[in-house]
């Protein structure tokens, strides 16, 4: 059975892919991280091929924000937060223009009023 990875909070980055400046860094809150975590894991139990499909698919949409940050639809109430869709997956992020960054905020399954994968779980 394949072992599963845990992901860590930097993500590589992406865009144009030789490190210029119109680059931008992608990292992950805590929550974000957590989301993603939950994500894959859940595939995993059913299938490890399929959890490490799904997780690649996610980070590689995500990586597109590197090159492209304004890509999602601005959120009205949140001042530089914007919505990128995955189907089904909502990617919640924020863009700090000024630092070069996007931090990913929170992955939900889209398509669910409150995600099943992102229940408190039990202490």
């Amino acid at each position: 059975m394949a072992r599963l990875r845990k992901w860590t909070r930097v993500a590589d980055g992406g865009g144009r892919g030789d490190g210029t400046a119109v680059d931008f860094k992608i990292f992950f809150s805590d929550k974000g991280i957590g989301d993603f975590n939950q994500i894959v894991e859940y595939f995993a139990a059913e299938s490890p091929e399929l959890a490490e499909m799904v997780g690649a698919s996610l980070l590689a949409h995500v990586r597109c924000l590197a090159g492209m940050p304004i890509i999602g639809t601005p959120m009205a109430k949140r001042a530089n937060v914007y919505k990128l869709y995955h189907s089904p997956y909502a990617i919640f992020y924020r863009l700090n223009r000024s630092a070069g960054t996007v931090e990913i905020l929170h992955m939900y399954q889209g398509v669910r009023r409150k995600s099943v994968l992102l229940a408190p779980q039990a202490s």
